[in-house]
């Protein structure tokens, strides 16, 4: 499982929040791409998604899911043998050739999150959902 994020974590709270949560979950990984123009971002990111990625961009025009339902289709996706890999974008949004790309658009609320802490949220989500999964009582 990985996460191509736009931009680079400034703030130490929240990349160690994000530390503290990557450390728990198996196997996820985070890109990093150089946050310009939203052509040229969506070029880096287009890159490094690969052919058989199932690809999951967070837009606020996507539907709104319970964590119990991320669960599932995290667990669905990972049984399926394609790589799920989350896209979040820069301060402007994803260009339309990454929502063309992907197999799917996901929101988290139609409220507009800061870039860093939108990331901390998204691991935050992923580790809640492997825990549900796993039947660990995380998630209450």
């Amino acid at each position: 499982m990985k996460i191509i994020a736009v931009g680079k974590i400034k703030k130490g709270f929240v990349n160690d929040g994000i530390k503290y949560f990557q450390k728990q979950i198996s196997k996820l990984e985070i890109i990093e791409v150089k946050q310009s123009n939203i052509k040229d971002e969506a070029t880096l990111i287009l890159n490094k998604i690969k052919e058989r990625d199932y690809v999951i961009a967070l837009a606020i025009e996507g539907p709104i899911i319970s964590s119990e339902d991320l669960a599932v289709k995290i667990d669905n996706l990972k049984n399926s043998g394609r790589e799920i890999t989350f896209v979040i974008g820069g301060s402007t949004g994803l260009d339309e050739s990454i929502l063309t790309r992907s197999d799917e658009l996901l929101s988290f609320s139609k409220l507009t999150f800061p870039h860093e802490l939108f990331r901390l949220m998204l691991v935050e989500q992923i580790y809640r959902a492997e825990a549900i999964n796993q039947g660990k009582p995380y998630h209450k």
